[in-house]
């Protein structure tokens, strides 16, 4: 003989979805909180998308002003030893010319 309070309902009456009440039960108590959390997460995730791309681009301009230095240091540097060559040249002119003389 049953004589529970609760009858052959343990769980609860015939339908009743304890699974749906406790989501909504969460909702009421955690829902405003985690939907403030989700919000500033998504404002921080925008925040450190925009400071990889600044970055980026100001690596890329740093990339770019360390190829153009090293152009002009290369450029530079063959422009001197194109000078030296010819210095080089015209100083063994002028000792063949004392040697001739």
């Amino acid at each position: 003989m049953n004589t529970s309070p609760f009858g052959d309902n343990r769980n609860g009456p015939a339908g009743f979805d304890y699974e749906d009440k406790m989501q909504q039960i969460r909702e009421l108590l955690f829902g405003e909180f985690k939907r403030d959390s989700d919000a500033r997460l998504a404002l921080i995730e925008a925040r450190v998308r925009e400071l990889e791309q600044g970055m980026h681009r100001r690596l890329d301009a740093i990339q770019a002003s360390i190829d153009t230095l090293s152009r002009d240091v290369a450029t530079d540097r063959k422009r001197a030893l194109e000078q030296l060559a010819q210095s080089v040249t015209e100083l063994g002119e002028k000792v063949r010319r004392i040697g001739a003389d």
